[in-house]
Parts: C-alpha cells; structure tokens; sequence
C-alpha cells in the first residue's frame, strides 16, 4: 500500500500552537477538499523530545544535534495507485499549487519541508 508522507517545519518565529491550528484548522480542510476523495486515512504527528539513536551512550557523536528538524509528520494513506496517479495530477496542477502555496506560506518554512511516496512494508519484525 502507497503512502505519501510529508515532513513539515513551522515557519520561523511562528509558535507551534499557531503552526499547529492554521495546520489542523486551515491547511488540512484547505487540502481536504481536494484531495480526500484519494486518501484511505491521514494521520498526522507532533514529535518533541526526540534524542540522537546514540543519546547517552558512551559512543554517542556529541557533534550530533538531538531533538527534530520537523514540527509536524503527516502520512496519507493513498487508496489504490489509480488515486496515486490523480493525486500527482491534482498536484501538479497551477490553480491547486497556487491556493496550496499561498497558505502553506502563512504557517510552513517551504524550502525545509519535503515529502515523498514510500511503500508499507509488513513481515518479521517486533511483532514477531
């Protein structure tokens, strides 16, 4: 199953508070409209408090920063790869790019965020 997922950063000297509400409130039902027909669930997380893999450990790289260059992971899960293709095309297309970018430029720093396809991936792991 597709997944889309995207990585935001808030744009600079926005609270998260205010980064949060224009993205749950403003941002999400903007895109909503558009594209929620495609999207089979949409999840979205907040991380705080992250730490380096190595945080506290004898061999940690000290020279590494902890903590997240994200405010916000959202991941859709796209319906079939029929909703893949329309997506890309709604996407590319200047009127949504246009109203999209107007607002994600109120709450998001655009060049820091990015996002991606990725395939879900089941089998052995910590569940057995």
């Amino acid at each position: 199953m597709k997944k889309m997922m995207l990585f935001i950063k808030k744009k600079e000297g926005m609270s998260f508070e205010d980064f949060r509400d224009h993205y749950e409130n403003v941002h999400v039902p903007l895109v909503g409209e558009r594209i929620a027909h495609l999207i089979k669930d949409f999840r979205r997380y907040y991380p705080q408090n992250l730490n380096n893999l190595y945080h506290g450990r004898a061999d940690a790289d000290a020279g590494r920063e902890t903590g997240t260059h994200y405010d916000a992971v959202a991941i859709y899960t796209i319906r079939d790869e029929q909703a893949l293709e329309e997506l890309i095309r709604i996407g590319q297309d200047p009127e949504f790019l246009r109203i999209i970018t107007e607002d994600e430029e109120r709450f998001c720093d655009r060049a820091a965020t990015v996002e991606g396809v990725a395939d879900e991936f089941f089998g052995p792991g910590l569940n057995g």
